[in-house]
Parts: structure tokens; C-alpha cells; sequence
């Protein structure tokens, strides 16, 4: 598979099958993902991976804590700005819209969007959890760093046919993940990562959202 391919197929799948994966090509996945570029090749990446019954373990405490009230101290860092600017909030909302659509979730269908929440924390069924995170102690460049890796896990998972969904949700359950996996204090959750089987027929799956053309983002200097 050439990386433009890669890049392509990769989308965030929110429905898998159960097959599983084995754990060499998890281990495949992970040890080339190692190659990430990263600043003075501090490699600050901090990575935890369930499989089975731990899995479904951990999925399951943050769903007692949901029902329960559970919600601890919230996430560590802010997902997303404090404030939207027209464009970025048009965007956020657009894709927001097209998912609920394709889930057959009006809007105001507050169980409805209630239910597909809660799916987040089941890794949407796929059978391979992963929780990244960083040390405190590092800067933005080491957070920059992280990000690298995430993408790389992605794509490579795209070789051998596989599928993610990285989920920022996980960070706002941190203190559950934290207790569950034994995560330091000194460590701060950043995402989950799904990564299984895609259900092909599924029709959250086939949402492809939209990118902005180069113009848009790009300024060039040539003279």
C-alpha cells in the first residue's frame, strides 16, 4: 500500500467487527510506528494497550462511572478552543451534523446522542483499546511529537488492513482509565485509539468528511 493510500482509506470507523487481531501485528504496528519523527528524539509517547478481557474491563468501568455520575475531575486539556471563530465552528458543526444524519439521530434526540457517547467507550466494538498519553513534565513539542505517533499508528494499521478511531472522549474519563491501567500521576491522558476489523457495510463508516483545498490554508513564496 503506497502512503497516498494509506492517507486516503484512513478514516475514523465507528463501528467494527468482532474478529480479532493478533498480537503481532499489533506489536508490527507499534515498533514501526517508533520511527515517528520526534523532537531531539525525546520519543515522549507513553502507550497503553488492552486486548480481550482487559478491553472490555476497562470499557466496562467507564460505563459504571457514567451511570453512576461519576465524572471525576474531567479532562487535563482543553480539546478544543475555549472560543470558536466562524469558520472553524461552521466546520465542527457540519461534521457533527453529517454523522448524527448517517446514525439516524435527530437533532434534539438527546438519549439517541446519549447512546453514541457511551459507544465511544466501547472503542465502537473494536477489539484492540489503546490509551495514549505524555509526562507532564514536557513541553508542546513533545505534545506535537505524540500527535506524529497517533498518525503513524493510523496508517500503518491501514497495511495490514485495519482500521482506527482515535477519541479524544477518553481523556474526560481519564481518572478511571488512570486507576484501571495503573497509569503515574505523572502522565496525562490524551486519547484512545480503536483499532480493529471496519464493518464495510456499516453506514457510519462510509462517512467521508470534507477537507479544505490548499489555497486555503497555504501561502507560497516563491520570488
Amino acid at each position: 500500500m503506497l502512503v497516498s493510500e494509506a492517507i486516503a482509506t484512513r478514516r475514523s470507523m465507528r463501528t467494527f467487527k468482532p474478529d480479532p487481531v493478533s498480537r503481532a501485528d499489533v506489536e508490527w504496528i507499534i515498533a514501526n510506528a517508533t520511527r515517528a519523527a520526534s523532537n531531539g528524539n525525546l520519543q515522549p509517547w507513553k502507550l497503553y494497550v488492552t486486548i480481550g478481557p482487559a478491553r472490555e474491563r476497562l470499557s466496562g468501568a467507564i460505563l459504571k462511572a457514567i451511570d453512576a455520575g461519576d465524572n471525576g475531575p474531567g479532562g487535563e486539556y482543553d480539546v478544543y478552543p475555549k472560543e470558536f471563530t466562524p469558520l472553524y465552528d461552521q466546520r465542527r458543526k457540519l461534521v457533527g451534523k453529517q454523522l448524527y444524519t448517517v446514525l439516524g439521530v435527530p437533532r434534539g434526540d438527546a438519549a439517541g446522542m446519549l447512546k453514541q457517547f457511551r459507544r465511544n467507550f466501547l472503542f465502537f466494538d473494536a477489539p484492540v483499546g489503546m490509551i495514549l498519553c505524555v509526562e507532564r513534565r514536557m513541553g508542546g513539542g513533545q505534545w506535537i511529537d505524540c500527535g506524529i505517533f497517533l498518525d503513524q499508528l493510523m496508517l500503518l494499521a491501514r497495511e495490514k488492513g485495519l482500521h482506527t478511531c482515535p477519541q479524544a472522549a477518553f481523556s474526560r474519563y481519564q481518572h478511571v482509565v488512570r486507576r484501571e491501567l495503573g497509569i503515574p500521576d505523572d502522565q496525562i491522558v490524551i486519547c484512545g485509539l480503536a483499532l480493529g476489523y471496519a464493518d464495510p457495510e456499516a453506514i457510519p463508516n462510509n462517512l467521508v468528511t470534507e477537507r479544505a483545498p490548499i489555497q486555503d490554508f497555504t501561502t507560497w513564496f516563491d520570488q
